[in-house]
Formats: structure tokens, sequence, C-alpha cells
């Protein structure tokens, strides 16, 4: 069985695509998801849509990115749409073929409201806690706030007192390559920014990657 955690996708369906032809998942396979499905890239709505699609065959386990929250928060006040406009939600919103800066929460269907919904705060392993950003030191897992598990950059955390390695994405890696350090693993490798996608055997540290070009390649943390 093999544990495999895909990095900030941030609407970049043709890298996720290719990526998941590149790694050639297996039934036994546990596939977690680090957030950030939306924002920036062209195709949050078909990142969706893929992750929909992915979970109907595979075990599939979302987890909830900052993005994803500011987007629901976009519906209780104009400042906070703005805020998610501003961070990228018009990209999301165009996906689904609205016009920003507007949104209301009918102009979504619910099953993407409900696929939010549905996303989780982490997912815990045997030597592994993976998360969209990062952790509180001397919290454990289920009661950790938001500032930490959807905020916090790589550089700020510090290890977990469960010993345990944290695997994340939020930090934008901009070499398109995962970075380690002796705590955490992360994965963010930029996407959306003419980077890479990247897949991480969380137990062997082997690595593949996929970018908006159709490319890939592989390689070892």
């Amino acid at each position: 069985m093999r544990t495999l955690a895909i990095g900030d996708i941030h609407g970049s369906n043709t890298a996720l695509c290719t990526l998941c032809d590149y790694v050639n998942f297996r039934s036994d396979d546990t596939i977690v998801t680090l957030g950030d499905y939306i924002d920036r890239g062209p195709d949050s709505k078909e990142v969706i849509d893929s992750l929909i699609e992915l979970g109907k065959n595979h075990r599939v386990i979302n987890l909830k990115g900052n993005h994803e929250v500011m987007m629901e928060n976009s519906l209780l006040s104009e400042q906070e749409r703005y805020f998610w406009l501003y961070n990228g939600g018009e990209a999301t919103m165009r996906s689904f073929e609205l016009q920003p800066p507007i949104l209301e929460k009918e102009d979504i269907p619910q099953t993407y409201w409900n696929f939010f919904k549905s996303c989780q705060p982490y997912y815990e392993t045997q030597n592994h806690i993976l998360v969209h950003a990062g952790l509180e030191p001397e919290t454990d897992p289920e009661d950790q706030e938001e500032n930490f598990t959807l905020w916090q950059r790589i550089f700020e955390t510090k290890p977990h007192k469960s010993g345990k390695t944290i695997v994340c994405g939020h930090t934008p890696q901009l070499e398109g390559y995962p970075l380690k350090l002796d705590h955490a693993i992360c994965i963010d490798t930029s996407a959306c920014r003419d980077g890479w996608l990247t897949c991480l055997d969380i137990d062997s540290g082997h690595y593949w990657q996929a970018n908006e070009a159709a490319e890939t390649r592989s390689g070892s943390i």
C-alpha cells in the first residue's frame, strides 16, 4: 500500500490529469490531496470534476486549503469576496463561466459546495501528518486552529510533538522541486506559476511531477 500526497493544484487540470496517468495509481493506494484546488489557474471547476471522478475508483482523501475557505467566506461579505478575488478567485469564477465580481451561492452548483464541505483538515499515518499548511507543535492534530492548518508557512513550522513528519503544501517552491526539512516536507511546487504539480510517495520519498504543458519528470527527496 502506498500513501500518495498531491500538492496544490490551483486550477491546473492539465497537470493533474497528466500526473494521474503518469503515476499509474494502484487499487490499494491512498491518495491525499493537500488543498488549494482552485484559484489562479484556468480550470478550477475542471480540477474539482477530475477529483470527484478520481474518487469513484480510488481511495481519495481531499484536505481543505485556505483558497477553498476564502471562496466559502466570499459569500459572507463584500470585503471577504474581494479578498478572495484578489487572491485568484476571478479565475475560478471564469472557470464556472461567471463574470466577476458578483457571486451568489446559487451561481455555483451545490456539488462543488458539497465538495468543499467534505474536505478534511488533516490526514494522519503511522509516521506522517498531512495538512495544507502547518501545525502548532504542541497541539494534537484534531485540536489545531485554522491559523496553523491553513495559513502557516513551512519555514514557520517546528517539529510536532508526535515526532511525525509534516507533509504540506501552501508555501510555493518556485524552483519546482519539493522542499525537505528535518521535520517537514513541502510539495507545493508552483503548478499555477509555470511550475510543476507533485505527487509524493510519503514513505519511499519518490515523487512524480507534471506541468500544464503535459510534461513529466520524477525524482526522490
